[in-house]
């Protein structure tokens, strides 16, 4: 089988990652990569029957994919519903809120009042 010299450049140009390099590529952690490789969506390959290699133009590609996946078909968001997670005010804060928002017309009805008393009791 006699193999074709730019096709030979190509092979040695081919770079290959290890799966840490592939995980921090993809934006995963190697035990993804290790699913993935383990499901046949990427392939890998066997240096010396001992290293677990990745081609780094495979594993682009991959990313790609999953770029053009999330853009074009992204997941349905789930339907809005709304959970409350304030608590059920006490008679306390109500009197607390309002005080704090009515409190300049409290004030002016008590001197109100009190002006009022004053002029009739004066008569």
């Amino acid at each position: 089988m006699e193999i074709n010299s730019q096709e030979y450049k190509e092979y040695l140009n081919e770079e290959y990652l290890s799966t840490h390099e592939a995980a921090e590529l993809l934006e995963t952690t190697e035990e993804e990569v290790r699913g993935l490789i383990h499901g046949g969506a990427l392939p890998s390959h066997n240096i010396a029957g001992v290293f677990l290699r990745l081609k780094k133009k495979e594993v682009e590609e991959l990313k790609n994919k999953w770029r053009i996946e999330r853009e074009l078909f992204p997941k349905p968001e789930p339907v809005f519903s709304h959970h409350n997670v304030v608590e059920k005010a006490v008679w306390l804060d109500r009197w607390k809120d309002f005080w704090y928002f009515n409190d300049f017309y409290i004030l002016c009805a008590a001197l109100i009042a009190a002006l009022i008393y004053f002029i009739v009791v004066s008569q």
